[in-house]
């Protein structure tokens, strides 16, 4: 008997796992998903993938939102598209930042890719969860 007829194979080509490119809709979800229950959204450099986040948790009311971005017209643009929606100045809050992650307002902060790697290098004292939406 030889070796190959003694091992059992499925039939047709191996299976191979393929991971498919981040999708900011798919992303949002996700993020919902395991952050849902938090009452506070801490989002660190906006990109598409945190405006979409943000734009699909404006629609729960009992989410409010502290963002940042180290481009000051950036955090400028989005406080002028998101503080025209209702309820603006009850949930939205554009802070600077320096001192975003060592003075956190929640326990887990949306980062923006372009900021990743920076925001990992600072100093987290309260042990603030860091996660990058492209990841989820």
């Amino acid at each position: 008997m030889s070796k190959k007829s003694s091992e059992k194979r499925s039939p047709g080509r191996p299976i191979t796992k393929v991971r498919l490119k981040a999708d900011p809709k798919v992303s949002k979800e996700n993020y919902y998903k395991r952050y849902g229950d938090l009452d506070v959204c801490c989002v660190y450099g906006i990109d598409t993938f945190t405006e979409e986040l943000i734009d699909y948790l404006w629609r729960k009311p009992d989410i409010s939102f502290v963002v940042t971005d180290p481009i000051e017209a950036t955090i400028s643009n989005a406080t002028r598209k998101y503080g025209a929606r209702s309820f603006s100045i009850y949930r939205w809050t554009a802070v600077h930042h320096q001192g975003f992650i060592e003075q956190a307002k929640g326990k887990v902060v949306v980062v923006a890719k372009a900021y990743h790697e920076t925001l990992k290098k600072l100093p987290n004292p309260n042990k603030v969860e860091i996660v990058m939406l492209e990841d989820l």
